[in-house]
């Protein structure tokens, strides 16, 4: 009877004490990119003891911040917050949940410099934003476009090279990508980029853009694509058969998608960038350590969190765990923990994950 008393404490001390976080998934169910977001922050809260609800803002920052009311007109509040901000109600949104003191951390910096001027960077104008998880989508489109340069150079080295672009909206996340493209190309003799067209991150999209810029400046020899998504839209209208298109067009895209990187493992599709589906669960680890008195985070722009990396044709086998459906749960995300282990600063390089995965 003793022992059954003790074991009942322990569990309402436990419920009582456990972190409850709500994830604003800015997605809907099925996309692939942000279920496996949302599936490696399940394993991380899992292993971490933390309560995650998961709410879906459907691609629209309308939705988005009638998701995030919905969080702060509930009776049982979260103790924290994750989502992605939006462009045109950031500054809204951030006043909304300082007026509800509900701590928040954002993950993606994705916002234009005008409205990012407007909110600050964390615990400045706003004392409940903890912190950001975000990486630099510049480096992301340029380190894209550099393998992809890198790919065609080796299929045609004495050849100038012609090189379309398909951003994805009018966001800054799409903008900063598309000008690390830019740089890229900047700093080469032989590569002319003849113009970059907003598919909205749609593949369907990408599928007639890329006839369309076919039509216009005839051979095409790189398609960057600022998502794995899109990249395969390409790669779609290619196969339809059409004989204008470039059937040897070297082709990249961002977010590590599993069909992304098959075709990689195919040799059909030259690059992805990514990695960034990691980011909910570092802010989770990051949540935990800060709820539990080792916090790093800090007042002012701390910089990138962590960088993302480039999987191509020439480094598929290290990754080849990726191009199927993954149990994250291999993954021991405490031993990320400042709390847990003896560490002064986080290591959220990608091949930690890996070395999990291959056990």
């Amino acid at each position: 009877m003793k022992l059954f008393l003790l074991f009942f404490i322990g569990l309402i001390h436990f419920s009582c004490f456990a972190i409850n976080v709500t994830f604003v998934n800015p997605s809907v169910p099925g996309t692939p990119f942000w279920d496996r977001v949302t599936a490696v922050a399940k394993a991380a809260a899992e292993d971490l003891s933390i309560n995650l609800t998961i709410v879906y803002g459907k691609d629209n920052r309308i939705y988005n911040f009638k998701a995030i009311e919905q969080v702060i007109a509930a009776d049982n509040k979260p103790d924290y917050l994750i989502f992605m901000p939006y462009d045109g109600n950031a500054v809204n949104t951030f006043e909304r949940l300082e007026h509800a003191k509900i701590p928040f951390v954002t993950i993606e910096r994705t916002l234009k410099t005008h409205e990012q001027a407007m909110i600050g960077f964390p615990q400045q104008k706003f004392s409940y934003w903890l912190g950001e998880v975000f990486h630099d989508n510049v480096f992301a489109g340029r380190l894209l476009a550099d393998e992809l340069i890198k790919a065609a150079k080796k299929q045609q080295p004495n050849k100038n090279i012609v090189a379309i672009g398909l951003a994805g909206s009018f966001s800054g996340e799409s903008n900063e990508r598309t000008q690390g493209l830019e740089l890229a190309i900047a700093e080469t003799d032989f590569v002319s980029l003849v113009q970059v067209v907003p598919a909205i991150w749609s593949r369907e999209r990408s599928r007639n853009i890329i006839f369309q810029l076919n039509a216009r400046f005839g051979h095409i020899d790189i398609a960057w694509a600022a998502s794995d998504g899109m990249a395969l839209g390409v790669l779609d209208s290619i196969d339809s058969g059409y004989k204008g298109l470039n059937t040897n067009m070297i082709i990249g895209g961002v977010d590590w998608t599993e069909e992304g990187l098959k075709e990689i493992e195919n040799g059909r599709i030259a690059a992805s960038v990514g990695g960034h589906f990691m980011q909910t669960a570092w802010a989770l680890i990051k949540l935990y350590d800060h709820h539990n008195g080792k916090s790093f985070f800090k007042p002012g722009d701390l910089g990138k969190t962590y960088d993302l990396e480039a999987i191509t044709r020439d480094n598929i086998e290290q990754y080849k765990v990726l191009t199927n459906k993954v149990d994250w749960r291999q993954v021991d995300f405490s031993l990320f923990s400042l709390v847990n282990n003896e560490k002064t600063s986080y290591d959220f390089s990608f091949h930690h994950i890996l070395t999990s995965l291959h056990q």
